[in-house]
């Protein structure tokens, strides 16, 4: 399917695109971008027009296309079942259909482009609000930099990517385990991940609302991405697994033992070695010591 400019619909005008796939018999109601925009305030950025596919690639890879085509920021492409869904380090995503909330975010912030890898730490904490919205009483936690765990089990990854030059934007993409049920989950991960439904006490929740409390909650968050990053940053740390704890982390060019410490002015990890001596990671991956 190719999209064109014209397929970014103007402010609150909802599409649904179908690629042609057979829908599955017993599962959840199909997303609807109506129902979502219903629950949005007038005045948003995000979510300011929402594209929902039957199936695709990935998602993030349709919002690049959009991104080139001109389409306005705030769209949110989700769609029912991704067959090639991606995290960081191009790991792959599971994106069972109608299970979840996969969907990504099309954005260009008014920060210099050096800047833009604030995009993670505010979408962390925008998507952490954005459950405990949805399961009023739960406690959402962030392992830095784009995990977000509910009872100890990830619930949530996030991608950013950007295209930098005239006419750059970002994209964020996000995946949301939401009616799973920890049989659905491959034998590897039933220990490590979670869905909202699971950490609510079992019963399916309805991905409409949760999705429009994720999208509000990021949407109240951004101006502080340009104006109150340091109150972003405060709360990921807040929020963070990893505070405290002995960490292995691992770069291109070594694995090292360190202590989380902090995170630090741009969203970046500040670690203490045995040595004593201080670093800062800024990419790469992170692990807690004892952790599976």
């Amino acid at each position: 399917m190719t999209f064109l400019p014209s397929a970014a619909k103007p402010q609150g005008e909802a599409s649904r695109l179908s690629e042609g796939i057979t829908q599955e018999k017993n599962l959840a109601p199909p997303l609807e971008a109506d129902a979502i925009l219903a629950r949005l305030p007038e005045s948003r950025r995000i979510g300011r027009t929402i594209l929902v596919l039957e199936e695709t690639g990935s998602t993030n890879d349709v919002a690049a296309q959009l991104g080139r085509a001109g389409a306005p920021e705030g769209t949110a492409v989700f769609a029912e079942c991704q067959t090639a869904g991606r995290g960081r380090l191009s790991r792959r995503w599971e994106s069972q259909a109608r299970r979840g909330l996969w969907f990504s975010l099309l954005l260009r912030p008014a920060l210099a482009q050096a800047d833009w890898a604030r995009l993670t730490t505010w979408a962390a904490v925008g998507v952490a609000r954005g459950l405990e919205e949805a399961l009023p009483g739960c406690r959402a936690a962030i392992k830095w930099p784009n995990d977000i765990y509910l009872g100890g089990k990830k619930a949530v990854g996030i991608l950013c990517e950007s295209a930098a030059g005239p006419g750059g934007y970002a994209v964020v993409g996000i995946g949301v385990n939401v009616n799973q049920t920890r049989a659905d989950f491959p034998a590897e991960l039933q220990e490590r991940a979670t869905s909202l439904r699971n950490a609510s006490g079992g019963a399916p929740l309805d991905r409409h609302a949760a999705a429009a409390a994720l999208l509000r909650q990021l949407d109240a968050l951004y101006p502080a991405l340009e104006h109150d990053f340091a109150a972003v940053v405060a709360e990921a740390q807040a929020r963070s697994l990893l505070m405290g704890r002995t960490l292995t982390v691992h770069t291109p060019c070594e694995t090292y033992a360190a202590l989380a410490e902090a995170l630090e002015p741009d969203g970046s990890l500040r670690v203490r070695c045995a040595d004593g001596s201080v670093r800062r990671v800024a990419g790469g991956e992170v692990s807690i010591t004892g952790w599976q």
